[in-house]
Formats: structure tokens, C-alpha cells, sequence
């Protein structure tokens, strides 16, 4: 009985068809996938001023001190020295601040120097420092809002900080 011969590969038909529905994923996907990695990076950031905010809270608390958290573009100097209006911040600065001046003085005093990622942007909208009191408040001028987003406007992850030295979050 002779064998049949049978077909090793697959059809031009079905090649296509194929890559038809590959295109089609790609399309849907590549979008939704973006807005994740951009969602991804804003939550990223507003966890690590989060965390800065909470460790500068603690510290002020334990040392019985005055900490000063100050914006940075270098990680090495403080930038600015407004108490308000809105500043974008690309690093900070946390540090005991012994003679209230909003400024490190001796390099034993910082705490913490933190750059935070590009494309991630964030604003403080009362300027270019902030500073907890030994009790765990804030001064008067410190208690605002900072605005953390990952490319897309519309889409806004918030921190704000109260008087107390409390900070709960929103999002857009």
C-alpha cells in the first residue's frame, strides 16, 4: 500500500491569517501597555516621597530636632530658598536642620539625598523646601500638596502633607 504524502509546513493562507491577529494584538496592546509602565513609574515616585516624607517625620520625632527636606538638582546643594509657589523637584536633600536655616551646614547632618527618575516629574507648590519640627508637624509654610506625573496630564498622582506632618494621597 503506497504512503500518502502529507503536508510538512503551513499555508500561505494561514500565515497571514496569523500575522493578521498578531497585528490586530500588537495594536490593542502597545497602548494599554504604555499607560501601565507610565501608571507604574508615578506610583513608583509617589512611594519614595511617600517614604521620604515618613522617614523625615520619624527622624524629626526621634532626634528631637528640626528636619529640613530641600530640593536638589546636583544631590549635593539645596536649590532655591522660596517658601512658596510651585517648584518642579528632580532630587532632594533631607537633613537636620540645627539652625533652622533650610540650608546643610556640616555633612553629618544629611539624612538621605535621593534623585527621583526622568520622565517622572513632580511639583511642591510651596517652593523648595520643607521642614518637620521635633513634635512630627510642619511649619506653618510647609504643609502643600505635591503634583507626581509620568507623561500623560490628565492622569495626576497627589501627596499632600497637612500640618500635623500627615500625608494622604490622590489620584486623577
Amino acid at each position: 500500500m503506497p504512503h500518502k504524502a502529507y503536508q510538512a509546513g503551513i499555508s500561505l493562507l494561514e500565515l497571514i491569517t496569523v500575522i493578521v491577529i498578531l497585528v490586530i494584538l500588537a495594536t490593542v496592546a502597545v497602548p494599554s501597555f504604555s499607560a501601565l509602565v507610565e501608571q507604574t513609574r508615578q506610583e513608583t515616585a509617589a512611594e519614595q516621597l511617600r517614604n521620604h516624607l515618613a522617614l523625615a517625620r520619624i527622624e524629626s520625632v526621634t532626634r528631637q530636632e528640626w528636619v529640613t527636606i530641600c530640593r536638589s538638582k546636583d544631590q549635593q546643594n539645596c536649590v532655591g530658598d522660596a517658601l512658596t509657589g510651585a517648584t518642579e523637584w528632580s532630587g532632594l536633600i533631607m537633613f537636620v536642620d540645627h539652625d533652622r536655616n533650610r540650608l546643610p551646614t556640616k555633612p553629618e547632618d544629611i539624612i538621605r539625598v535621593t534623585t527621583f527618575k526622568s520622565p517622572v516629574t513632580m511639583h511642591w507648590n510651596r517652593g523648595d523646601s520643607l521642614t518637620y519640627q521635633p513634635d512630627g508637624t510642619v511649619t506653618g509654610f510647609s504643609n502643600g500638596t505635591f503634583r507626581i506625573n509620568a507623561g500623560n496630564p490628565d492622569k495626576e498622582h497627589r501627596l499632600i502633607l497637612s500640618l500635623s506632618g500627615r500625608v494622604r494621597e490622590e489620584t486623577k
